[in-house]
C-alpha cells in the first residue's frame, strides 16, 4: 500500500503544479510517477489503387505548366552574393553583393536596375578585368533550374523513385529522387525534390553533380539547393544556394567559393506598363572569364 505521505505528491504532480510547490509541499527528495496511455486503433483495409510514380510525375508537369501560365508579370528584388575562401585558413569573405530590382513581363520583357553593388577592393585588380559570377534574369516565368528534370522531353533521360512521403498540414509532400538514367552521362545532375501535392509543383530541390559539367574550369559543384516560397497564389523561387571548386585558383576568386541568390519583395499580376521597358539599358556582360547563372527562360 503506497504511504499516506506520498499521496499529497502525486495528487499535486496530477495537478500539473511546478517543482517548487513540491518542495513546498514535503522537504526531501520527491519521485515523480508518469502513467504512459496506450490506445488501439482497428485497422482499415483500403482498396483504392495507390496514385503511381508515373502519375505523379505527370501532375507534377502540369502543376508546373499551370503555375508558369498564371504569370503575367511580377516585380522582385534579387540579391547575389559571392563569399570566396569557404574552405580556406582565413575563413569565409564577402567578395561582392549585388541587389538589383527585377520586372518581368509576357511575352519577352525584362528589366534590372541596380540598386546597390559592393566589390571587395583589390589593388592587384586591372580596370578591364571582369573574372565575377553574375545572374542573368530572362524574361520568361519559368524556372528550368528548379524543374529541369521533370519536364516532359526530360523524361527519357531521368529515372525518379519516391523516397518519402510526408504530411505538412493537411496535405501530403512527396520526396522524389531523380538521377540519369545512362551510366555514362555522369556530367548529368541528379538529386531530390519536394513536392506539393496541393498545388504539384517542387518547392525544393537538392541536387549533386558526380562529375563537374566544366571539368576544365570547375573541380564540382558538391551540392546545390534550391527553394520556393508562396506569394498569394503564386510559387515563386526565394533562394538558391551552390558551392563551387574550381580545377585552379580563380583570380578573386580562389579555389572554392560560395554563390547565393535570394529573391524577395514579390508583386505579381500588377499589369506593368510597357513604358517602364522602353529605352531600358542592357543588361551588363561578364567576359568569358565569369561564371553565370540564368534565371527565367
Amino acid at each position: 500500500m503506497r504511504p499516506a505521505s506520498r499521496v499529497p505528491h502525486l495528487l499535486i504532480a496530477l495537478a500539473g503544479l511546478t517543482i517548487p510547490a513540491l518542495a513546498l509541499a514535503q522537504s526531501g527528495p520527491t519521485l515523480a510517477i508518469e502513467d504512459t496511455m496506450r490506445t488501439e486503433v482497428s485497422e482499415v483495409l483500403v482498396r483504392a489503387p495507390r496514385v503511381t510514380l508515373e502519375e505523379i510525375l505527370d501532375r507534377v508537369a502540369r502543376g508546373e505548366a499551370r503555375r508558369e501560365s498564371l504569370l503575367v508579370d511580377q516585380t522582385f528584388i534579387a540579391t547575389v552574393r559571392v563569399v570566396r575562401d569557404v574552405t580556406g585558413r582565413k575563413g569565409p569573405e564577402l567578395l561582392f553583393e549585388t541587389v538589383s530590382q527585377i520586372y518581368k513581363k509576357r511575352p519577352d520583357r525584362a528589366r534590372a536596375v541596380l540598386l546597390r553593388h559592393y566589390e571587395k577592393p583589390d589593388p592587384k585588380r586591372k580596370d578591364d578585368d571582369d573574372d565575377d559570377v553574375d545572374a542573368d534574369f530572362g524574361p520568361g516565368m519559368g524556372e528550368d533550374i528548379v524543374t529541369f528534370a521533370f519536364q516532359p522531353a526530360a523524361r527519357r533521360s531521368y529515372r525518379y523513385r519516391i523516397v518519402g512521403r510526408e504530411l505538412l498540414g493537411d496535405h501530403l509532400i512527396y520526396r522524389i529522387a531523380f538521377e540519369p538514367r545512362s551510366a555514362l552521362a555522369v556530367y548529368e545532375p541528379s538529386g531530390e525534390v519536394w513536392v506539393d501535392t496541393r498545388d504539384m509543383v517542387i518547392v525544393r530541390q537538392e541536387v549533386r553533380f558526380k562529375e563537374s559539367p566544366v571539368p576544365l574550369f570547375l573541380k564540382g559543384i558538391r551540392r546545390m539547393t534550391v527553394e520556393r516560397t508562396k506569394v498569394g497564389d503564386h510559387w515563386v523561387m526565394s533562394r538558391l544556394l551552390a558551392r563551387i571548386e574550381a580545377t585552379l585558383p580563380l583570380p578573386k576568386l580562389g579555389r572554392a567559393f560560395d554563390f547565393g541568390m535570394q529573391f524577395s519583395d514579390y508583386a505579381i499580376n500588377t499589369q506593368l506598363p510597357d513604358s517602364l521597358f522602353t529605352n531600358a539599358p542592357p543588361p551588363r556582360r561578364g567576359s568569358g572569364g565569369s561564371v553565370r547563372v540564368g534565371v527565367g527562360r
